[in-house]
Order: C-alpha cells, then structure tokens, then sequence
C-alpha cells in the first residue's frame, strides 16, 4: 500500500508501510480529517502515535510543524518501517522510537511524568484494548492542559464513555469501516 504525506513541508511524500496484515494504515481521509481538527494546534506539539505502523500520523505532525513525535510500536517489521520513513524525511533529531507494547509503554511515560499536547492511538480493534488506553489516560494525565486524544476504533462505535475525571469526550466521527473518538483534556 502506498501512503503519502498530505500537507506541510514533506505534502506528497511517500513512506513505506509495513508488509501483511499485522498492521493496518489509517485511512487517508481520517488523517486529513484530523489535521483539519487540530489545524494551528500542531505547530510545536509534542505528538504521541501510538500503534504508529508506518509512523504515518506522527510524521504528518512533524511535517505540519510538530516539534517532536514519539512513535510506539511493538512490531519489529512495523519499527524498521518507521525508522526508514524517519531517516528519508531527515527527522531524526526530533523524533523518538519506542519498541514496546503500548501500556507498557504508557506506564513508562507517567512514570517519566511525561506530558503530550497530542496523542493518537490506532489498536487493534479490540473494544477492551481501546477502553484500557482511555482509561490510562485520563487516570495519568498524559495529556497537558488542553491537550487531544484520538482513539481509532471499527464502526459502528462501542467505546462506553464512562466517567471521565480529566478528559472529555468531543466528538466521534465514522469513517468507512472506522470511528474515530476524540477527547480533550479538561485542564
């Protein structure tokens, strides 16, 4: 599958993407949907792609402006495929590759009291799985202030919103075979 860059400085680039069905690349139109969202909020961000594939969402900050973008991944085919994209666009110095499961890594970073203006999170389609990274955010304040949080999951949506303490949820929007929920952090 060939996926481009759709806007900033590398629009119409083209990255590799990881072979076979193990991952699964967010749609073109769900990317520019949520460029589109975010608009003047990347520029400086610090971006977390979770479940990052290709890298795809997280290079697509930094090619709008992001100043670093941290790519997780548990797949070593996906990794060696965002490490490729990131040496072809010349992002090295602002980008981070972490090869773990995503809570673990997720624990890693409150541990760190780490802190991301925005976070997107494509898993495999597991409504559990979706429900435990929410519920880790907000309990963790992986966000800062005003920060975002998209979470990718199949149509139709099942995500059960409970009671959130510092996230809320926006809007979600369904696109093909996906929906994508997106929260805000409180303060």
């Amino acid at each position: 599958m060939s996926l481009r860059i759709l806007g900033g400085t590398f629009r119409n680039r083209l990255l590799k993407s990881p072979k076979g069905d193990q991952t699964r690349p967010t749609l073109a139109v769900m990317r520019k949907s949520v460029f589109d969202i975010l608009q003047d909020q990347v520029e400086d961000a610090a971006f977390l792609d979770l479940y990052a594939g290709s890298g795809a969402m997280g290079l697509e900050a930094l090619s709008r402006g992001a100043s670093h973008a941290t790519f997780v991944d548990a797949n070593r085919f996906a990794l060696s495929c965002i490490e490729e994209n990131i040496r072809l666009l010349k992002v090295e110095d602002r980008s981070t590759v972490i090869g773990l499961d995503c809570l673990q890594a997720l624990k890693k970073f409150a541990k760190q009291g780490r802190q991301f203006d925005i976070g997107y999170a494509d898993p495999p389609y597991s409504a559990t799985l979706i429900k435990e990274i929410l519920e880790f955010f907000d309990a963790h304040h992986l966000l800062k202030p005003y920060g975002r949080l998209f979470l990718e999951e199949a149509a139709p949506p099942t995500l059960k919103i409970e009671s959130l303490k510092t996230l809320h949820l926006v809007d979600t929007r369904t696109f093909s075979r996906s929906a994508l929920h997106q929260f805000r952090s409180k303060n």
